[in-house]
């Protein structure tokens, strides 16, 4: 099976099975493409190496490195070798809502500064026995496990930890972050919780105590765009996902959705964005699928 089914199926049944682990997985979900996923997601890479823009700024996946990608960030996919083969796990959206009010001194954010964490032979060896558990659990029926969700829970709180002592490790030798990074770092953050409701800089600006124009001057040296056009390019990413992997909503319910006072402003943004309409890139999109 390809990768783009192998992860629509993990899409589907996730909800259900809050914590979904994928194997042997050796390509990207869509190839070529932006890509913007709801559900935090753990990657184990086991051989081979990729490269791709995590929020426009471009990172590399080695053996023995555990990447995690936050939610509602963006991944564009550059290339990969073709020995590349991941181990990937993914939480629901109920399921991470409930690890982050449990683990509140957890700190994801760090994972979105420096993505992956670089674990030893014997580490990952320890990690991927976790793993391997939380598979033999998510995988087993409420029948068989009355109490299910809280093993999910409690395994993953153990393989958060793991996690957090290798970064630990890790984090002591890295190089501290440039203040215009770290304020990038925290404006991708920003949008990936508030894209719906805030489409303009001078929310952004104002939560990082800067000037509209000063905030913006920040942002365009780290990524070479203005803090406006990041926004209009992860709206229009968020819309183009969701034109195609949602057929079942109305181009009306993706732009309540993305938080438009009406779909004829959404078309418009949509169409300067893209150079087609909404409908037109849905029809696009369909019939390279046939």
């Amino acid at each position: 099976m390809d990768s783009g089914r192998v992860f629509e199926e993990a899409f589907r049944t996730l909800e259900k099975k809050e914590v979904a682990v994928i194997r042997n997985v050796h390509g990207f979900p869509e190839r070529d493409k932006h890509i913007i996923s709801p559900y935090l997601t753990l990657l184990i890479c086991h051989s081979g190496s990729s490269r791709a823009l995590y929020d426009m700024q471009e990172v590399v996946f080695r053996p023995n490195e555990v990447a995690m990608v936050l939610p509602n960030h963006i991944i564009s996919p550059i290339e990969r070798s073709p020995d590349y083969s991941t181990t990937i796990i993914m939480h629901s959206l109920a399921f991470e809502q409930e690890m982050t009010q449990r683990r509140m001194t957890h700190d994801r954010n760090k994972f979105h500064k420096l993505p992956a964490c670089l674990l030893t032979n014997e580490e990952m060896a320890q990690y991927m026995k976790a793993v391997e558990l939380l598979e033999i659990i998510s995988e087993t029926p409420v029948s068989r496990y009355p109490h299910r969700h809280d093993m999910l829970l409690a395994q993953t709180d153990i393989m958060t930890d793991m996690l957090d002592a290798c970064r630990r490790d890790m984090d002591q030798d890295a190089k501290p972050i440039d203040r215009n990074r770290s304020i990038f770092n925290v404006f991708c953050n920003q949008v990936a919780i508030h894209y719906r409701e805030q489409h303009e800089v001078a929310f952004y600006a104002e939560n990082a105590h800067l000037t509209t124009r000063h905030f913006s001057v920040i942002i365009k040296e780290v990524i070479g765009l203005s803090a406006s056009d990041y926004i209009e390019q992860y709206l229009a990413i968020q819309a183009k996902n969701l034109l195609s992997s949602r057929p079942d909503l109305s181009v009306q319910q993706i732009s309540d959705h993305l938080g438009y006072a009406d779909s004829s402003s959404f078309c418009r943004f949509f169409k300067r964005a893209t150079g087609l309409s909404p409908r037109q890139f849905r029809e696009q999109e369909w019939s390279e699928r046939q």
